[in-house]
Parts: C-alpha cells; structure tokens; sequence
C-alpha cells in the first residue's frame, strides 16, 4: 500500500490499534464519497493519496470486514454475559428458562423425565451478616466449585440469584433419585474454608419431577420453591418432594396472608377467655386471652392457623397491639361485675413486638383506667434466643409500670436458671407437655414437674400449670406445692359472654 495511504491512516491512528468508531466513520465517508460523487473528486482523492481505485476499495472492504469481526465479538460476549452468572460463572436464570423450555420440548417428543432441584443455604444471611457480603460471594464460588464437578455433562446448573441454585438432573431414574439427594445434601455438611475461616453450613432442597409437578418452566420453579420451603419447615438440612397437598397448603396460607391485612379494619379477631382457677378454693383468680379469627371464609381458626404467618410477615406486631388494647377493655367489662377482685388478664406477646422500642408506649397507654397489675405480659422462652438484652431492658421497663411477667411454656425451650434469674419473671407457667406425664392415680414416679415446681418456689415465683384436663393432675401439682391451674378441668377457652357469666356467678 501507498506511503501516502499509510501516512492517512496514521492520522486517524489506524495503526494503533485504537480506533475510535469517529474517526473510522469518518474516513469511510471520504471513500464513499469518492465512488458516489463526480469523477473529479475520486481523481482528485486517487491523485492526492496516489493510490488506485482497486486498492482503495480492498482497504474499505478490509475496514468493513475487521468491524464485522468487532461486532461479531462484542456480541458474543454479550451473549456470554447475558447466560452465564456474572459472579461463579454458571449459568443464570435466563439461561436456566430457555434451557427448561428446550428440555420439555424434548421430554415431550421422547416421553423422558427429568428431575428440577430448587435449593439454597440454611441461614445465609447470618453469614453475611457476620463476615460481610464479600465473603459470602466468596462462600458462593466455593459452593459451585463443590457442587458442579459432582453433576453430569447433561446436567443444567444455575444460579437464580443470591443463594438460591438449581440443579437439573436429566433422564434420572426415580428410584435413584432419593440417593443423589443425600449425597448432594451431604456436600454442604462437610466443613466450609473461606478466607481462613472454618464455618458449618447445610442446605434445604426441594424437589419436583416433570411432568408430575409442572406442565412448564414456571410452575416447575414454583413448585420447587414450595417444596424448598416445606424441606426448611422440616427442620432444614434436608430435602422436600413437592405434592399436591403441599401445594394446597400453600395456596391455603397465602389466602389466609392476603385477608390477614384486612382483618384488623373488618373486626375479625376476637378473644375468648380461658380462666385460671385456685386449686384450694376452685375460684377464678383471671384468664388467658386467647385470639381467635373469625375468617369470612373459614370460619373460626384458632392461633395454630395464622400466628407464623403473621409472624413471618410482620403483621404480628400490628395482631399484638389490638390484642393488648382489647384486653383493657375486656378488663374494664370485667371490674364491672365485681370491683373487688381485680382480675387479672394474661396475653402473649411475640419477639417481635419486645424488639421495637415502641412496645413500651403500647403497655403504657393500655393501664389507663385499670390496675396495672390486672396485666400480664406472657412471653416464651424464644425472647432469650435473639437479642435478650433489648428484651430485657423491654421488659424491666415495663414491670416497672406495674405489669407483671410471665414466662409461657416453661421447659420447652431455652430454660436455664441463669435466664430466669435475669428476667424479670414473676409467674412461671408449666408447659402441658410435662402436665401429660404426671401418672395416674397409684402410679409412682418422679416428673419433671417436681423440679420445676421447687425451682419456682427457690427462686419465689408463682407458678401456675397449664393443660390440666383430670383430677389426678390437678392433686398432683398440688401436693407438691402449685397453686393454680388452667385447663379443660375447669374450662375450655370461652366467648366472653360465658366468661361473664361464671364471673357473675362466683360474685353472688
């Protein structure tokens, strides 16, 4: 080529590689303005650059070539990019949907099965919360170079985002099924090194089967999330199959969640009374105040139905304090029908509500127009598992207003006496799991119950057993030192106009 010609394209720094997309435009239209305009022009740029027209059109088409190759480049790079997870380097959830759908398309004509596995890691934000985000992406390459040599060439494994994974195992047998699962579960159970530290994690999978339990992609994945969830329910560290039952569980649950939120405006929640009795004088002494839901659809469900769903999803801060603020008012209903005795009304608070600060004013703002100790806040053994010095400090606020304490379902959790010497508990509540193993009447036999019951009275709490539904129970606890009950012995939980009414008979 021309000295000239090269002296040009040194100008526009073709030489160094670098081209700007300008620049090189730019030096494109002077040659196709050279073959579209007058013969005087292409003369003229053929004469200045000394060059002929055959070697000035090789050099466009070299120039044109070269972008095409550039272009072809850069898209496949974006192509690159836009399959695989930018982070470990497998494949990302687009990727995962377009290989599903050439998946099922082949199952179809082949009538072949495959198996989706939807998993993540047991409490992973603990660890970052703990090491920091950097060590958790870190966690996560660690988790892929463990799991993917494990997996077949025909194998789909992506990564959905955050800790979330999937695994595709094709033609796999279902009696063999099982067995992967262990083996996969069993990866996560070996010790993890990230950056110098040793950590212990597990993961819950779920599992569902084409085409039993998803007609395409979507369902598939969300019928693997499902499953994913019951495995984490079960205890995690394990896996799940999807069923039908599952799923109506599901669907059932997010009804239930959806109608929660309008609950409170529509007046749906009430509280019936289960009393608590002196075992010596068979007298009411006050209650516990039970919630119930008056579901348009379902009709009365009891806690069991929507406390964890209210609990997962916040609400149950909002359940609480309706339930704290009715109990005043039930109070106020109650002291009318007998001014004297000052009945006390006992209602569950959650953890949730003992960790936002304003709780207290909650408390606070119930005593108008009552005895303070005519509340009782009944917590369970759960506040001692998260954060116990804010919910210590919650609750030495409040006692200090008068409220007393109770400590729900003893024995069943976290107990230890140190925790029991540090909050301030005044009441200690027998769970009916140990109430159930007291023997019948001629039985002999030590219980659990005898501890317990000499423990309160060394530390000088009341204690009150829960559960009592026959007499032999009822004389145990009190030969060895209880002194009040609650249970189908006396009463189940009442609408609050029977409540009334046994108030109003023990008052004449």
């Amino acid at each position: 080529m021309h000295r000239l010609l090269r002296r040009q394209l040194k100008k526009i720094e073709y030489d160094d590689g670098n081209l700007s997309e300008k620049k090189f435009q730019d030096f494109l239209e002077i040659i196709d303005r050279a073959y579209k305009e007058s013969d005087e022009d292409r003369e003229f740029l053929e004469h200045t650059l000394e060059v002929s027209s055959t070697e000035m059109h090789d050099l466009y088409e070299e120039l044109e070539r070269k972008s095409k190759t550039k272009l072809a480049q850069s898209e496949a790079r974006f192509r690159a990019l836009a399959q695989h997870d930018t982070l470990t380097g497998i494949a990302n959830r687009f990727a995962l949907e377009e290989d599903l759908k050439r998946l099922i398309s082949l199952s179809k004509r082949t009538k072949s099965k495959f198996a989706l596995l939807f998993f993540d890691l047991d409490h992973f934000k603990n660890i970052n919360d703990s090491f920091g985000h950097d060590f958790g992406d870190k966690l996560l390459k660690e988790v892929v170079a463990r799991v993917a040599p494990k997996l077949r060439q025909e194998d789909i494994f992506a990564r959905l985002g955050g800790d979330e994974f999937v695994i595709v195992l094709t033609n796999v047998e279902e009696t063999k099924l099982a067995v992967l699962l262990e083996k996969i579960i069993a990866l996560f159970r070996e010790q993890w090194n990230v950056e110098g530290h040793t950590i212990s994690i597990s993961s819950s999978i779920g599992v569902v089967l084409y085409p039993k339990d998803g007609r395409n992609d979507v369902e598939l994945l969300k019928n693997a999330d499902i499953a994913m969830y019951r495995a984490k329910e079960l205890g995690r560290d394990k896996f799940s199959f999807f069923t039908e039952e599952l799923n109506e569980k599901i669907m059932y649950e997010m009804q239930l969640e959806e109608s929660m939120f309008q609950a409170l405006q529509n007046n749906e929640f009430v509280l019936h009374y289960q009393p608590k009795v002196e075992i010596e004088s068979g007298k009411i002494i006050g209650a516990e105040a039970l919630i119930r839901w008056n579901h348009s659809d379902f009709g009365f469900l009891s806690p069991s139905h929507f406390i964890d769903l209210a609990e997962s999803n916040g609400y149950i801060v909002k359940i609480g304090e309706w339930v704290i603020q009715e109990a005043q008012r039930a109070i106020k209903r109650f002291n009318v029908i007998d001014t004297s005795k000052h009945l006390h009304l006992s209602v569950n608070v959650s953890l949730k509500q003992l960790q936002i600060s304003e709780f207290y004013e909650v408390v606070k703002n119930a005593l108008e127009g009552i005895n303070p100790e005519q509340l009782i806040l009944e917590i369970t053994e759960s506040v001692m598992a998260d954060d116990i010095e804010f919910a210590l400090h919650m609750l030495q606020k409040i006692q200090k207003l008068g409220v007393k304490i109770s400590m729900d379902d003893f024995g069943t959790g976290y107990s230890s006496l140190a925790y029991l010497t540090q909050l301030p508990i005044d009441t200690i509540k027998i769970d009916k799991t140990f109430v159930d193993q007291i023997p019948h009447d001629g039985e002999s036999g030590k219980t659990l119950i005898d501890t317990i019951i000499a423990m309160a009275d060394t530390l000088d709490k009341c204690i009150i057993a829960e559960g009592v539904e026959h007499e032999y129970q009822c004389k145990y606890i009190q030969a060895k030192g209880c002194k009040y009950y609650q249970g189908y012995l006396f009463s189940k939980p009442l609408e609050e106009e029977q409540y009334r009414a046994l108030l109003q008979k023990e008052s004449f």
